[in-house]
C-alpha cells in the first residue's frame, strides 16, 4: 500500500509547522502534567482556526511563525492540504479529550492526550506526518466500500 495524502495548489511553511507541532506537544503533556485540560480548550480553538480557517487566528502558528523569523530559518515551503487534515484530526482529538474529562473518564482522556502528543512530536522531531497515514487508510475503506 502506497501512502497517499490530500494535495493543494497552496503551500505552507514546514518549519513553522513543525514548531507549531511541537508547541502542540508541550501544551498537551503541560495539560497531563498539571491535571488541567484547558490547554487542551485552547488547542482545540487553535487547531479549528488552521483547520477549517487561513490559520491567521491561531496563537500558536502567530508564535511560531515569530520563532521560524528569529532563527532566522529559511522557509521550506510543502503542501498546505495534508496539513490542514492533520489540523483537523488534531481538532477531532481535542474534542473527543475534552468530552472524556468532562465525562469524568480521565484515564482514556490521558490516553487520547498522550496519543496526540506522540503525533505532534513525530511531526516536530521527524516531518512524520501522521495525518497521511490516517488519510490513507481512510481512502482504502473508502475505496473497499465501493
Amino acid at each position: 500500500m502506497e501512502l497517499s495524502c490530500p494535495i493543494s495548489a497552496e503551500r505552507v511553511n514546514e518549519n513553522v509547522v513543525r514548531i507549531v507541532a511541537f508547541m502542540v506537544a508541550i501544551l498537551a503533556i503541560c495539560s497531563i502534567s498539571f491535571s488541567n485540560y484547558w490547554a487542551i480548550v485552547l488547542l482545540s480553538f487553535d487547531f479549528a482556526a488552521r483547520a477549517f480557517g487561513s490559520g491567521k487566528y491561531s496563537l500558536l502558528k502567530f508564535v511560531a511563525i515569530r520563532i521560524s523569523n528569529a532563527l532566522s530559518l529559511k522557509p521550506q515551503m510543502k503542501d498546505l492540504a495534508p496539513k490542514k487534515f492533520a489540523a483537523t484530526l488534531g481538532f477531532v482529538f481535542c474534542l473527543l479529550i475534552t468530552a472524556m474529562f468532562l465525562l469524568s473518564f480521565y484515564k482514556l482522556a490521558m490516553m487520547l492526550t498522550l496519543i496526540m502528543t506522540v503525533f505532534a512530536l513525530l511531526e516536530s522531531l521527524f516531518a512524520i506526518c501522521v495525518g497521511c497515514y490516517v488519510y490513507t487508510f481512510l481512502q482504502v475503506l473508502k475505496r473497499n466500500k465501493a
